[in-house]
């Protein structure tokens, strides 16, 4: 054989050796997705559990197939025993098959309706000590543990319990129809009492596992929206929700020009500015401890001195302003020049509280808030603009003597205000 004919099926092998590969490794992960992702048509409320029933069904499997194993190696009469469990799993798998393709619900109560058939069968023909009456109670658990409408799960988890007791008081006592050697007697009770804590266990662990984590994701959306003190309050208070807070310092930023802005760039852009400027200024809320309400539009709007009380509340808003300015100049507007806010501060008491009932939300009202929104639409660009109750707060702390000025405001009249 010459070179080249070498080279030439050494190349082709390589080819089909590499399309092998890669037909078994998409094979591969369409199984995976079959078997342990949920389908379009799995129920909603079944899907958080579809993972740990398929390992359960698995489980189940392997364990079949080691038990009849075990039988047909230590029992001289295995084929009755084999042939009715070879039965009774053809009708768990066909509802395996049901619950991976969509058919959740009726897939399960098969498996477990056959499950249960199976050890009653196990008991008649093995007797009472292998342990198989243990599936009656643990399958029952199973029933009520998944979404199956309410009395339906109950009466089948019922049924499942009559047929235990029965079985307890007529086979109980009762001679095995075949005969088998002590040891394996011992081996499928022991397979029995683990079998039944993985089948039933696994499913209920990883379901639990997936509840704390739900749970723990809803209350790290719930604290984001409002403060933490608060969230806890209303999972288990019931009644209205009502703060009176007589100290505190409210921070208005708007971004300036932000309207002409929006209707020069394409909407992507308007979100992506936004949502930069603003995660930077959540980022900074949070570690200065202070509460950011909300967001109207492009304004932001953070308090200081709720839920809790703090003698710092005008001085920290203050500090506040300055890293807010610098984080908007970090942004380029549409003509590339830095972005700048105005800020409105001021200091007062406000109520606050809880409102609504499906989209609800903590907010704050009072005069105070109101005159701050003025005071940043009466500020300038790249500048703080707070009122006098605010400034005789922090001046002594940073030493300040600005000159008042006079802005008329609408409702107000005449009010004195500093500009920094």
């Amino acid at each position: 054989m010459t070179t080249s004919k070498l080279k030439f099926l050494l190349q082709n092998f390589c080819s089909l050796n590499l399309i092998h590969r890669s037909v078994s490794v998409k094979l591969m992960n369409k199984l995976v997705e079959l078997f342990f992702l949920p389908q379009p048509r799995h129920p909603k409320e079944w899907r958080p559990a579809f993972f740990a029933m398929q390992l359960g069904f698995i489980a189940g499997g392997f364990g079949l197939l080691g038990r009849d194993l075990l039988i047909f190696l230590s029992v001289e009469k295995w084929v009755p025993i084999v042939g009715w469990e070879l039965l009774f799993a053809l009708i768990i798998g066909a509802g395996f098959i049901l619950h991976t393709i969509g058919f959740a619900a009726i897939g399960v109560v098969i498996a477990c309706v056959a499950g249960v058939a199976s050890a009653t069968c196990f008991i008649v023909l093995t007797g009472w000590a292998t342990a198989f009456y243990l599936w009656y109670v643990n399958l029952a658990v199973l029933i009520l543990a998944v979404p199956i409408r309410g009395w339906i799960k109950w009466l089948i988890a019922i049924s499942f319990i009559a047929i235990y007791s029965i079985a307890y008081l007529f086979l109980a006592d009762k001679v095995a129809l075949i005969e088998i050697p002590t040891l394996t007697k011992q081996i499928l009770a022991v397979s029995n009492i683990v079998g039944a804590l993985l089948i039933l266990g696994l499913p209920m662990g990883l379901y639990s596992k997936f509840l704390i984590a739900e749970r723990e994701r809803s209350e790290r959306l719930l604290h984001n929206i409002m403060p933490k003190e608060i969230a806890d309050r209303l999972k288990g208070d019931k009644t209205t929700i009502a703060l009176e807070n007589p100290e505190i310092t409210v921070l208005m930023a708007d971004i300036v020009n932000f309207t002409a802005f929006s209707d020069k760039v394409s909407a992507d852009e308007v979100v992506k500015l936004l949502d930069g400027i603003f995660s930077q200024f959540d980022d900074v809320v949070e570690k200065a401890g202070v509460e950011k309400i909300k967001t109207i539009g492009d304004s932001y709007m953070i308090v200081a001195g709720i839920p809790l009380h703090r003698e710092d509340h005008a001085r920290v808003l203050y500090q506040l302003s300055f890293e807010l300015r610098r984080i908007a100049g970090e942004f380029l507007d549409d003509a590339k020049r830095p972005v700048k806010i105005r800020i409105g501060l001021n200091s007062g008491p406000a109520v606050s509280g809880v409102i609504g009932k499906t989209k609800f939300a903590f907010d704050v009202w009072g005069d105070t808030i109101n005159t701050a929104a003025r005071l940043e639409a009466h500020g300038e660009p790249g500048k703080v603009h707070m009122s006098e109750c605010t400034y005789k707060l922090i001046k002594d702390d940073f030493e300040l003597n600005l000159n008042p000025r006079e802005v008329f405001m609408k409702g107000k009249g005449n009010v004195k205000t500093y500009l920094i």
